[in-house]
């Protein structure tokens, strides 16, 4: 056999090891995750929840429950009870809140503070909302990919928000919105739906000046609902195209719950089950 033969069989018995290489799942979880939504008599929006609590359990290997503030009948002293009932007593609380703030600052600490004097068995650990992140951005383009667009610098894109009275939040978001300029999109801007302006309308006409081909408005909500339906409404009143999926579905949504569960285990790490001999 030749060198030039011996070396090719090499590599072809060395690729086919690495076809055969294990990849073994993660142990399970020794805590459990809480997703606390802001939630919403949609029946979608708990279908949607459901969708992504399955996929953060299944990347994590830990028992994921669902929980909202308001409307929806699963609270958080349910999720906490039904995690317990798998004899889980290390919980993450994960608000899936994109405007960090008065749900944020204040209702979720009451929440959280009134399990943890109800439950005095279970260890609470709130994480960080999942806000502004600009990773979210990733899920956006998604959500626009399977609506059938691609960043084009003749499409303009509107970061549609629920809205806050918090300038601070309203600020959050449109940092965001201009940074989605730099996914290669021609214009974007962002709206709210409540408190002060832009309105939707607003931002349409703003993009309209960039003399573009189209401009989408894209829901930047976790969950389709009402919220969701409004920005579509909205967005065809301004003569813009609606796109109606929001980011429940997408990895990007997934990557920033797994990371603020990470972050939570990181600043207070795991209690160590006490043993009796």
């Amino acid at each position: 056999m030749t060198t030039h033969h011996h070396c090719r069989k090499v590599a072809i018995m060395a690729r086919s090891r690495k076809k055969d290489i294990i990849v073994l799942p993660r142990p399970r979880a020794e805590y459990g995750v809480a997703l606390l939504s802001h939630g919403s008599p949609e029946p979608r929006t708990r279908l949607a929840t459901d969708l992504l609590a399955r996929r953060v359990g299944h990347r994590l290997n830990a028992a994921v429950a669902l929980a909202s503030l308001d409307h929806d009948r699963a609270r958080l002293d349910g999720a906490v009870q039904q995690l317990s009932a798998k004899g889980v007593n290390q919980i993450i609380v994960v608000p899936l809140l994109l405007n960090v703030a008065y749900h944020a600052t204040s209702d979720v600490p009451e929440a959280t503070t009134q399990i943890k004097i109800s439950h005095p068995g279970v260890n609470i650990r709130v994480a960080r909302p999942l806000g502004a992140d600009p990773t979210l951005l990733k899920g956006l383009d998604s959500v626009i990919k399977n609506a059938g667009f691609r960043p084009s610098e003749r499409t303009g894109v509107v970061l549609a928000s629920a809205g806050s009275t918090h300038e601070s939040a309203r600020a959050r978001h449109a940092a965001l919105a201009l940074e989605w300029r730099s996914h290669g999109w021609g214009g974007s801007a962002v709206a709210f739906v409540s408190g002060p302006g832009p309105r939707i309308s607003d931002a349409v006409a703003t993009l309209r000046e960039y003399d573009l081909d189209r401009i989408l408005v894209v829901p930047f909500v976790v969950s389709p609902g009402t919220m969701s339906q409004r920005i579509s409404r909205e967005a065809r009143q301004a003569g813009a195209i609606a796109i109606s999926t929001t980011i429940h579905s997408t990895d990007a949504a997934v990557d920033v719950v797994v990371r603020r569960i990470e972050a939570a285990l990181e600043s207070e790490p795991l209690v160590s089950p006490t043993h009796t001999n």
